[in-house]
């Protein structure tokens, strides 16, 4: 039975460690749009992952996440701007700073519930978004930040591994490392016992109330933790391309966040990681195509919607359970011909 709990777990493992070895080589292999595309494809899989911590661990449809991303390329940008290029001061001023506004938010919005909650996280959103288009001085209006910089990185980094963020491949590999480091926290947490009191709550929030847990405290942690996931998200993608506007508070990029976690599934922590990748990718080759890129998002969700309601991650692994069952039922056979 060891022999066969190994030979299940091979096979995600393999597959982990081929991922892993593709990411690290893209940058040998393609150029500086390519980096700057799959950056690009990471952060965003960084915002789905932060949506999912409320949509697949505590049932929370946030239509306002937005705000969270919004923010931190804002609070980011002012940073490094106004302030200090350094990675470490500059990052951890805007996840405080994210976290501090979503604990406000998340304190307010969680005494509602459903469409209630849904619509006041909107409205909380646009809210931000209406303050950054009027306000001049901090966020230059309509017109957004221009000439954000790259982070740097403390030389006692820097030097020993000799890159710098501000080249194409540096902060590939910082943005790889970033990613890394979200879905080993969001894993971790879906794995310890908090992430068990999140899944209680999820399923059955009442059932939770009567065993003692005080469920609002624990709502407001998840949504704080979340909030802060897509403040970096949002730090990161003003780094990368330099600028940040108000389109990233507006409630378009919220539905885009839904839209990724839906089409890779919200069961799974893999979910929005596929779904990002394949929003990203559908949406940038799409618009090489024809300026109504749009339609073909649309005509992918529906797609999904109609034909995988749990996800594209779910319906592979559905379709590839049979084969591993074959598989383990001639392991158990030639185990037992094997042992007569």
């Amino acid at each position: 039975m060891n022999h066969l709990k190994q030979d299940s777990s091979g096979a995600p493992r393999a597959a982990l460690l081929i991922v892993s070895l593709a990411l690290l080589s893209i940058p040998h292999f393609s150029t500086g749009s390519g980096r700057e595309f799959t950056s690009d494809i990471l952060i965003y899989a960084i915002m789905a992952i932060g949506l999912y911590v409320q949509i697949g661990l505590l049932g929370l449809v946030n239509f306002g996440f937005s705000a969270f991303f919004g923010l931190g390329g804002y609070v980011g940008a002012l940073l490094m701007m106004r302030l200090t290029p350094s990675l470490l001061p500059s990052l951890a001023l805007t996840v405080l700073a994210v976290a501090a506004v979503a604990g406000v938010f998340g304190w307010v919005a969680l005494k509602t519930r459903e469409i209630a909650f849904t619509m006041l996280t909107l409205t909380f959103s646009q809210l931000l978004y209406v303050l950054a288009v009027a306000d001049d001085r901090w966020t230059n209006g309509v017109n957004g930040l221009i000439g954000v910089p790259r982070p740097e990185l403390p030389k006692m980094l820097a030097d020993p591994l000799g890159l710098s963020l501000g080249s194409d491949t540096g902060y590939y590999y910082f943005t790889l490392a970033v990613f890394a480091s979200v879905v080993w926290l969001v894993l971790t947490l879906k794995r310890s016992r908090l992430g068990s009191v999140f899944a209680g709550i999820r399923e059955n929030e009442e059932r939770m109330v009567v065993l003692g847990y005080a469920t609002g405290r624990y709502k407001l942690l998840g949504f704080v933790i979340s909030g802060a996931i897509g403040g970096v998200a949002g730090y990161m993608n003003a780094a990368l391309f330099g600028y940040t506007g108000p389109g990233s508070l507006f409630w378009t990029m919220s539905g885009e966040a839904i839209l990724m976690v839906i089409l890779g599934g919200a069961g799974s922590l893999l979910g929005p990681i596929v779904g990002a990748a394949m929003f990203i990718g559908l949406s940038h080759y799409a618009a090489g195509w024809t300026d109504h890129w749009r339609l073909f998002v649309g005509f992918a969700f529906i797609g999904v919607v109609m034909f995988a309601p749990e996800g594209l991650v779910k319906i592979v692994r559905d379709r590839l359970r049979p084969r591993r069952e074959v598989i383990a039922s001639a392991k158990v056979g030639a185990s037992k011909e094997h042992g007569a």
